[in-house]
């Protein structure tokens, strides 16, 4: 069945999804350039969750938590939750001149810093989030924009508040920042974009205003949380970065349900988001490094790696990367679990948002010089695959596929197990806590296959914030 769309000028298949009125033409987004994407999706965010930091929300909230049937809310406010869909509606501004995405992203801003420049990581009144927790530090680089348009001191004074918390963090032996108090000497690869692309713009724009020689500081401070990363992640057969890596004396990594086995260094899987996270990041990180910088070499060596390493791995059917980024479901590997069991490893899936970043960090890379042309055509590829996952119905946006969020886990099946529900009105609870934690399922034993600790649902916040940066790199890089 196909139907003609004159705003298209083309005749596109017709898909009916199942969260969408089944009256409506569903189309992929397929034939849309990428600012009508990223528009499309913008549009439907903005008119959807028109304050992503109501306190009241309990229903149709942005973020949710699919852990429960049904869903409960779940909202985050200063976290990279809202702070990386607001970051690509703020790319959305700078691409077409929107103002309505500008005075969005400049409301949500205005509720969380007050006139002192106090960011409140206070969530719904009543709990109040560490700072020193990497993910609540990305939504600090929406600051810089709008300090430079209007000018208002208290924006500045925020960056101020942001950069002296990176005074305090807690860190390793090795000297890396832990990625949360809950995860004593654990260094994320997901750290690096949620924390370092602010403090390298902070340091590169005002750290010497406030306190002369802190440029210097600042950025060295962002090589070298980089360089500790890329030191004891790296598997250098595949050019390609492990999870995570924990610097804790007597090997055991604290605060996981499914941890490393005690010894290990670094996290045992490759996974696509956090790769998609450091790589961005770093590839962020160099807008502001000088070109002089002593590690600006060994910054670009990692972009050339993971852009390598994505070349090789990318589905060559989708244009897409897998969930887990080196396995394919014709050679899985030999065990799912610990290396102690001997457990069937389940099978892989292409994840969206993974993917999405991943188009972004490919183009920019391309744009800025790091590698050569030829990775622009693998960004193509894949952001033809990730229009596949955008669902379009008359003025309504379903993105699919997405990842909820995890942590580091300890073995392959960890990160594949998913609940792939997208409608959680009814049935059982995707992880009951009564057989599927402790001490029903012992520590370093891999839990029963119908033990879901990950969520793979439609509109998550993460998708809709890879999609927007996605979007806006792509269009930028058709200009």
């Amino acid at each position: 069945m196909k139907m003609c769309l004159p705003v298209l000028k083309k005749c596109l298949p017709v898909f009916l999804g199942a969260s969408l009125l089944a009256a409506t033409p569903v189309v992929h987004a397929d034939d849309d350039d990428a600012v009508k994407v990223g528009k499309k999706v913008a549009d439907y965010m903005m008119a959807t969750w028109p304050k992503l930091d109501d306190p009241t929300c309990t229903t149709n909230c942005f973020s949710l938590n699919y852990a429960t049937v049904p869903p409960g809310p779940s909202l985050k406010y200063w976290e990279y939750t809202n702070g990386v869909p607001m970051y690509g509606i703020w790319k959305m501004y700078e691409e077409t001149g929107d103002i309505r995405y500008y005075n969005y992203v400049k409301s949500w801003i205005d509720g969380l810093v007050d006139a002192d420049g106090k960011i409140s990581y206070t969530f719904g009144g009543t709990a109040t989030r560490d700072p020193r927790i990497q993910d609540t530090m990305q939504p600090a680089t929406l600051l810089f924009g709008l300090y430079k348009k209007t000018g208002d001191a208290r924006y500045l004074k925020a960056m101020q508040n942001m950069r002296a918390v990176f005074n305090t963090m807690q860190v390793n032996p090795q000297g890396a920042w832990w990625h949360k108090p809950t995860y004593p000497n654990q260094q994320w690869l997901d750290s690096t974009y949620m924390s370092l692309p602010f403090l390298a713009q902070y340091g590169a724009l005002y750290a010497n205003q406030t306190s002369p020689g802190d440029s210097t500081v600042a950025l060295n401070m962002v090589t070298q949380q980089i360089k500790l990363m890329s030191q004891f992640t790296l598997n250098p057969t595949k050019s390609l970065y492990y999870h995570a890596w924990n610097g804790q004396a007597d090997g055991v990594w604290g605060g996981l349900k499914t941890p490393p086995a005690v010894g290990d260094i670094s996290s045992p899987v490759l996974w696509s988001r956090s790769i998609a996270w450091y790589y961005i990041g770093v590839i962020d990180v160099l807008d502001s490094l000088p070109k002089n910088h002593a590690d600006r070499a060994a910054l670009i060596q990692i972009v050339k790696n993971i852009s390598s390493g994505l070349k090789k791995y990318q589905d060559k059917k989708t244009g897409l990367w897998n969930q887990v980024i080196d396995v394919t479901n014709d050679k899985l590997p030999a065990n799912g679990g610990y290396r102690t069991e001997q457990v069937a490893a389940l099978p892989n899936w292409n994840e969206t948002s993974a993917s999405a970043l991943f188009v972004y960090g490919l183009s920019k890379a391309a744009r800025k010089g790091y590698v050569n042309d030829d990775y622009r055509d693998i960004a193509k590829k894949g952001w033809k695959g990730v229009k596949t996952k955008i669902l379009i119905s008359g003025n309504a946006v379903t993105i699919k596929g997405t990842v909820v969020g995890m942590s580091v886990g300890g073995t392959y099946n960890s990160y594949v197990n998913a609940d792939f529900r997208t409608d959680l009105t009814t049935g059982p609870v995707p992880a009951p806590a009564a057989t599927c934690n402790p001490p029903a399922v012992p520590l370093y034993t891999s839990a029963p296959t119908e033990c879901k600790f990950i969520y793979v649902r439609d509109n998550v916040p993460q998708g809709f914030g890879a999609v927007l940066i996605a979007a806006a790199e792509m269009a930028q890089s058709d200009d």
